[in-house]
């Protein structure tokens, strides 16, 4: 077989097929302004007929500069091991975007330490960075780092977590309410029509509040009207004893109890279910950390969400490519699908 190559498309292809000069078409290609409508739609339908594509090598060689990227997260711990699981998705992202000066600069912060991301933020705003990928904890901190990239047209893109309202670029992660919701479609699914439905909690200083809000508001807007009657379980001490103490006794006071969404701490529900319990019971939450996985298939879980963090890290350099590299529109949000993971599926699960 055959295959026939065809000539390179360049500017003044593009240029001659909308009947304009070279100058409109270089604007159009590299987003700058100064172009009318009429014209520029004219160039994008001339580019969409020649089917043209950038050489991107070869703009890359042009530039000759690297493209510095921060990335402030929140320091993995063993309370909170979610945040290492990024690191895959950016040594994944790096590999590819290397070769186009695109750098990866990781600055990890205490998630419940305001002072601990300040620090990072004074650091961020003290160097020449091309763009920021953070994770917006703290409030007030974040806007004055917003408003900072905004004078000097650096872009920022959130991920895992969201602040409506701000001047960032994107957002990229899952829709936190969205995945309260197909939780509670599922468990509403594996369970008798009129069974109790537990939500639990684990409070904890350094979580993300916010995101969790939405979870639950998710959820009871799936049950909203539905009669089924819905019972709360939260602790903020961590103790295990203090945990299964609570969770037996809400067991034996609710008879008709058949169904329980964790909000978050999941690690620390399941175990606090004897096997004896747990027959009786659909068991719902986050994150597919090792422990979490280890109790899945243990069947002390039915059903995780995932959040895809490895995803989230590198579709999200990825966007910084689009944006800085290709010149590329990028959206304002960026949810991920959301997975429902168990105990058959789990080791066919692609982190990427």
């Amino acid at each position: 077989m055959k295959i026939s190559s065809t000539k390179n498309i360049g500017i003044k292809e593009i240029a001659e097929r909308a009947n304009v000069s070279i100058g409109p078409v270089d604007k159009v290609l590299h987003n700058r302004g100064g172009v009318s409508k009429a014209t520029r739609e004219r160039i994008l339908q001339a580019i969409k007929d020649l089917g043209y594509t950038p050489n991107i090598l070869a703009s890359r060689l042009k530039s000759a500069r690297d493209y510095n990227i921060a990335v402030l997260i929140p320091e993995a711990t063993g309370m909170i091991p979610f945040w290492s699981a990024h690191n895959t998705g950016f040594e994944a992202a790096l590999k590819e975007v290397s070769p186009f000066g695109i750098n990866i600069h990781i600055l990890n912060f205490k998630q419940n330490n305001e002072a601990s991301f300040k620090l990072r933020v004074d650091e961020v705003m003290n160097e020449n960075y091309d763009g920021i990928f953070m994770v917006p904890v703290f409030y007030d901190q974040s806007l004055r780092l917003l408003e900072h990239c905004k004078e000097l047209n650096v872009p920022v893109i959130f991920f895992d977590s969201n602040i409506p309202g701000l001047s960032n670029l994107s957002f990229i992660g899952s829709h936190s309410k969205d995945s309260g919701y197909m939780a509670a479609n599922l468990l509403d699914y594996t369970i008798s029509k009129k069974a109790d439905i537990l939500i639990a909690t684990i409070e904890r200083e350094e979580d993300n509040h916010n995101q969790f809000s939405a979870r639950e508001e998710g959820f009871l807007t799936y049950f909203e009207n539905s009669g089924r009657k819905i019972l709360r379980f939260a602790d903020d001490t961590g103790n295990e004893q203090v945990i299964s103490k609570g969770i037996s006794e809400i067991f034996k006071d609710s008879p008709d109890l058949e169904g329980v969404f964790v909000v978050n701490g999941i690690d620390k529900i399941a175990p606090a279910i004897t096997p004896a319990q747990k027959s009786n019971y659909r068991l719902i939450g986050y994150d597919l950390v090792d422990k979490n996985i280890r109790l899945l298939k243990d069947g002390a879980i039915d059903f995780l969400i995932s959040q895809q963090p490895q995803k989230q890290a590198y579709q999200g350099i990825k966007l910084f490519y689009d944006h800085l590299i290709l010149k590329k529109t990028i959206d304002p949000s960026y949810f991920l699908p959301l997975d429902i993971v168990m105990k058959a599926n789990v080791d066919y699960y692609r982190f990427l």
